[in-house]
This record gives C-alpha cells, sequence and structure tokens, in this order.
C-alpha cells in the first residue's frame, strides 16, 4: 500500500464540497436541458424511474462505504495494513453481491412496480438505469476503502465523472432517440441511460486508481499483522451499515412510495395515466427547483459541524451552543433568499431556465411558489442531522424522517385526493414533511445542548431576506419592460442579491466570530469590513 497523502479533516472536506458544489453544476446543466427535451410528460416518467433507482440504491449501498471508511482507518491507524487490505476485499465482495441482487431485482419486478405505482411507461426506463446499482455498489467500496485512509480525491473525482458521463450521454442520447421520433418512454430510456454510463465510467476510473495504489507499506512502516477473520470483518461491516442504512433508506423509500400515492390518487380524482404523469411531471420541476440551492447551504454549513463534535466531547456547552447556533445562522443566511427569490419570481425564473415548455411553466410556477419555504427545512435537516451524528445521535434522524416521512404520505393521501386541490397538496406535504424532522432534530439537539437560541439564529437574515423579496417583487415589472424576459429576472435577481447583502451588513446579521470559523474567514470579515 502507497502511502497516501494525509489530509486534516477540513482539507479532505473542502475537496469533496468544492466536487459536490461542481456535481450540482453540472447536475443543473443536465436538469435543465433534459426537461426542455422531454416537457412534463417525459420528465414524469423519468422522475418515477430515477424514484425507484434511487430506493433500491440507497438500500443496497448507503451505510457501506461509511462502514468501510471506519474499519480501514482504525485498522490503518493501528499500522494493521495486512487487514486494511483484507478488510477491502471482504468489503468489495459483499459490495459486488448486494449490488448484483439490486440489479437482479428492478429488472425482475421493473413491470409490475411500475403498475404499482401508476405509470406503466416507466418500464423501459427502469431497465436502463438498472446495471446503475452493481457499479455504484463497485464504486462504494472503492470510496470507502480511500476514504479510510484520509484519501478523498478518488471519491471527488469520481462523483465529477459519473456526473459529466450522464450529461454527455444522457443528453445525447435522447437527443438522437427523439430526432428519430421514437416513443417518449424510449426517449427517456436514452436520457437515463447516461445515469448508468456514468457509474460504469466512474467505476471504470475507481477501478484504475485502486489497481495503481499498489500494496506497499507506508514508508518507514511495519505491518502488526491481522486480528479478525474475513467472518469478523463481514460481520462488523454489516453491523455498522444497518443502522446507517435504515436512516438513510427512509426518505428514498418514503419519495417512491409518495410517487405512487399522488400519481394513483391523481387518477383517483378522475384523471388518466398520462395526464396525472404529465401533472406529476411539471411537479417535478418546481421539485428540481427548490433542491438546486442545497448544495451550497450544506456545503457553507458543514464546515462550522466538526467544531460541534470537539466541543460536545470536552463537554464545552456554551461553545456547542455558540457554534450550533452559528451554523443555523449560516443555514438561514443561505437558505432564507434563496426561497424569498424562488417564491417571488418563481414564473419569470422557470420561464428563463425552461424556455422550451411555456406550458409546464404555468402549472409549475405556483407549485415552486408554495414549496419554496421547504428550502430552508431542507437544508435545516441537512445541518441538524450533521449535529446529531456529531453528538452521536445517529439513531434521532431515523426516528424523525419516519415521522416526517409518514406525515407526507397521509397529507399527499388526503390532500392530492379531494378535487380542487389534488397536484398542490403535494407541495404543502413536502413542506410538512421537512417541518417536522428539522423540529423533532432541534427539539433533541436544545435538549441536551442548552443556550441555543433559534432568534438569534433566524430572525436577521429572516427580515433581510423579506426586504430583499419585497424588492426583487417591486423592481422585476419595470426591469422587465426595460431589458426584456430574460435579462430582466438576471437583473432582478443580480440586484435583489446586492440589497441582501447590504441589508445583512447594516443590520449586522453576520458577526465576525462567525465569519472567522469559515474557511478564508479572515478575507471574508475584511472584505465586508466586519
Amino acid at each position: 500500500m502507497k502511502k497516501t497523502k494525509s489530509a486534516s479533516f477540513f482539507e479532505g472536506a473542502l475537496v469533496l464540497v468544492i466536487a459536490n458544489a461542481l456535481v450540482k453544476v453540472i447536475g443543473a446543466f443536465f436538469a435543465i436541458p433534459i426537461t426542455n427535451i422531454l416537457g412534463g410528460d417525459g420528465y414524469g416518467i423519468f422522475t418515477v424511474a430515477y424514484y425507484v433507482y434511487t430506493a433500491v440504491f440507497v438500500i443496497s449501498t448507503a451505510g457501506l462505504p461509511v462502514a468501510v471508511s471506519r474499519m480501514v482507518a482504525e485498522a490503518n491507524a493501528l499500522g494493521k495494513y495486512t487487514e486494511v487490505r483484507r478488510i477491502f476485499k471482504v468489503a468489495l465482495t459483499i459490495f459486488m453481491i448486494i449490488g448484483a441482487i439490486g440489479t437482479a431485482v428492478m429488472v425482475i419486478f421493473a413491470q409490475p412496480l411500475v403498475d404499482r405505482i401508476g405509470n406503466s411507461r416507466a418500464y423501459y426506463p427502469v431497465l436502463a438505469i438498472a446495471p446503475s446499482v452493481f457499479f455504484v455498489a463497485i464504486v462504494s467500496a472503492i470510496r470507502g476503502y480511500f476514504q479510510g485512509l484520509s484519501n478523498m480525491v478518488p471519491t471527488a473525482i469520481s462523483q465529477v465523472i459519473e456526473a459529466v458521463g450522464k450529461l454527455f450521454f444522457g443528453l445525447l442520447l435522447s437527443w438522437w432517440l427523439i430526432d428519430r421520433g421514437y416513443s417518449m418512454e424510449i426517449v427517456v430510456s436514452g436520457a437515463i441511460a447516461g445515469v448508468t454510463i456514468g457509474t460504469v465510467l466512474s467505476a471504470l476510473y475507481t477501478i484504475i486508481v485502486k489497481l495503481r495504489s499498489g500494496a506497499a507499506l507506508p514508508e518507514g512502516a511495519e505491518d502488526i499483522g491481522v486480528s479478525a477473520s474475513s467472518g469478523e470483518i463481514a460481520k462488523k461491516l454489516i453491523k455498522i451499515t444497518i443502522p446507517i442504512t435504515i436512516s438513510s433508506s427512509v426518505l428514498s423509500i418514503t419519495n417512491l412510495i409518495d410517487t405512487a400515492v399522488v400519481l394513483n390518487r391523481l387518477q383517483d380524482v378522475g384523471h388518466s395515466e398520462e395526464v396525472a404523469n404529465y401533472i406529476y411531471g411539471c411537479y417535478g420541476i418546481a421539485v428540481k427547483m427548490f433542491n438546486l440551492p442545497q448544495a451550497l447551504i450544506v456545503a457553507l454549513a458543514v464546515s462550522i459541524i466538526p467544531a460541534v463534535a470537539a466541543a460536545y466531547a470536552r463537554k464545552d456547552n456554551a461553545k456547542a451552543a455558540s457554534t450550533i447556533t452559528a451554523a443555523l445562522r449560516f443555514t438561514g443566511i443561505m437558505a432564507l433568499p434563496c426561497a424569498a427569490g424562488l417564491a417571488v419570481l418563481s414564473k419569470p425564473i422557470l420561464s428563463l431556465l425552461y424556455y422550451n415548455i411555456p406550458e409546464e411553466v404555468e402549472m409549475a410556477a405556483p407549485l415552486l411558489v408554495i414549496i419554496s419555504p421547504a428550502v430552508l427545512l431542507i437544508a435545516l435537516v441537512s445541518v441538524t442531522n450533521a449535529i446529531l451524528q456529531a453528538m452521536g445521535r445517529e439513531k434521532v434522524p431515523m426516528i424523525s424522517f419516519i415521522i416526517g416521512g409518514t406525515v407526507k404520505l397521509l397529507t399527499n393521501y388526503t390532500l392530492v385526493g379531494t378535487p380542487g386541490i389534488e397536484i398542490y397538496g403535494a407541495p404543502i406535504g413536502t413542506i410538512l414533511c421537512y417541518g417536522s424532522i428539522s423540529l423533532i432534530n432541534l427539539v433533541i439537539i436544545m435538549k441536551h445542548i442548552k443556550g441555543i437560541s433559534i432568534i438569534e439564529s433566524f430572525f436577521k437574515p429572516f427580515v433581510s431576506a423579506a426586504v430583499m423579496g419585497v424588492f426583487a417583487y417591486v423592481v422585476y415589472t419595470p426591469i422587465h419592460a426595460v431589458l426584456g424576459a430574460k435579462l430582466g429576472v438576471v437583473a432582478a435577481i443580480g440586484l435583489s442579491a446586492c440589497v441582501y447583502l447590504v441589508m445583512l451588513i447594516l443590520i449586522r446579521a453576520l458577526p465576525k466570530e462567525d465569519v472567522l470559523m469559515l474557511p478564508k474567514g479572515q478575507k471574508i470579515a475584511k472584505l465586508l469590513r466586519l
């Protein structure tokens, strides 16, 4: 095993943050044109197939990379280099078996599954994405191995390769198929096959990197041998994996069940399968937009979280409380303007991005207005989950996700099946879902760490975002009249962002001590004259 560059937590986290942000940008470059190509009907089919894949993928592989990285890190720290190699071999074998089973399940049960969900045309797209589960399993094993050695670069590069493969081949295949007059389900199959090709390329890259990493010991190190058999390693892997997998899979399974609930309830109130699919596709456009800001929000908040673990371990309640308050404040600072902007400029933003599907934009815009508050709520879920993990309370998110998922399913079943409400009940269910999860998480955190101020965290960012929202609403119409639709919305967003930043500075919503906790905090504080 060649010596790996040992990176600090922050360096490793920064590599992954940059990679995740880049993946999100590439994902937007894929999602926006693919939606323009597929329209509401095709995007509805795409969403169903992708949710099926996500549910199987999460159940198959969610907890395994974490388990591998933890076990590899422990063995490597103790100088058990032979055991590190054994852990990897056992993990890769388990991953490949589980991945193959996951792919087989998707292929065998594709037709009855999509029929039950209420979108029979998703059959071929499910088949097209099914092999991804197997290849992602291989990638997950190798990523976990390198992460355990504090080498985040292979994970970061493989994520980017996967995203680029999806972008290039997904768009290429969908354009080629639609140009030759194939049916929409076949066109969607081509688009979603880009995901499969991306995972294959990612797997090839990680395999090559692993083979090139060699098996020599670090320079000057001595191998103290192996203390666990392959069977013991497998048991430990599974023991660590199960609770993480349950927590991770709850929301994915809920989303899949929720898709079936929404599609079937739309049909219960009189819509055909095709019309229900089109309506659901339009809702999917709104959901995609509200998900876009998450990469930056979570990236900035996560950079503060390690301090929580350190303070909690030292039983320094005051430091833990101030750090969590800062993390929540940053979450609000990033999420609230996004929520306000999407609520006030929903139709102009959607029209700018989805210029080729104006009818879908008409339906998606009011749905985006309703769901926009969930931008803050889903950000809170991500940050509070990380805080709870730092506190060693990993089981809390599992319980809160189950409760939130149940709330979502019950709300959507009731509201979507009510004539006159129908699809407008779905964003309400999403808000109540993430609201329930974040509330439960916050209550538990505040029970164990005293002195966290919710008002201090969110009041000033809320005021700043509210002023920004009013400004955006007032100036968009005259700017649109002068510059036109496309330049008008871009100018309105830019000016509103400036107003928001000025408000943050004027009402001192950004304390200097919080800014200093960020990467390059000194430079940011100096730039903002804090």
